[in-house]
């Protein structure tokens, strides 16, 4: 309930509003509610005027966290996105102060077409997605928030799996069970009954 509550409170405060953006091209963001969507694992959406209205966004309810990564870059970054067997649904979204470009490659190395393009987003929502590794791969310049979700049909039964922590931005800090000494997420990653990788982390920022 208290998520909900946040993600609402979020989303009231990003009504679509004339962008500012600085010399560079970076549209200004409120960087109190990026820290909240960063610590919570929320979705912030870097909105342009009369974007939302024609979105058709339909966020889906019960999803679990397989990406979520909160930074910033100057050129590029490329994210992985481990898909198990049997999953139902996969959302991806990125978002970022200037995006040049933002595709999502899937397993065959094939783009997915079927996406929401923005101006400084990237939304998709695919159904059935084929297990394997995907990649996002965005490229631009500031701040960036990426997450990926996947509802899956059944409970993952896993013959190996390994924790590691990661930090805000979802770079590696340990793969041992000593906790970092900076804000950090564990995760967890393994193989499905079928050899396919699977990732979860944890939606909430810890801080040591």
């Amino acid at each position: 309930m208290i998520l909900f509550l946040l993600f609402l409170l979020v989303q009231q405060d990003q009504t679509p509003r004339p962008p500012t953006k600085d010399a560079r091209g970076l549209l200004k963001i409120d960087r109190t509610y990026f820290d909240l969507a960063a610590n919570t694992g929320g979705d912030f959406y870097f909105w342009a005027p009369g974007e939302f209205a024609a979105s058709r966004l339909q966020m889906p309810i019960e999803r679990e966290p397989v990406v979520l990564a909160y930074g910033a870059i100057e050129t590029e970054k490329t994210f992985e996105i481990p898909v198990e067997s049997d999953v139902k649904e996969l959302t991806v979204f990125a978002g970022i102060q200037r995006k040049d470009l933002a595709v999502l490659v899937r397993p065959d190395a094939t783009v997915e077409r079927d996406v929401q393009s923005f101006q400084h987003m990237l939304i998709a929502i695919v159904k059935a997605p084929a297990a394997g590794i995907w990649r996002l791969e965005l490229h631009g310049v500031g701040t960036y928030a990426v997450t990926a979700h996947v509802n899956s049909s059944k409970p993952i039964s896993v013959p190996s799996n390994a924790c590691t922590f990661v930090a805000r931005d979802g770079s590696l800090l340990a793969d041992d069970c000593r906790v970092p000494k900076v804000p950090y997420r564990a995760l967890i990653r393994g193989v499905d009954e079928n050899g396919a990788a699977f990732q979860r982390i944890e939606s909430h920022l810890r801080t040591p």
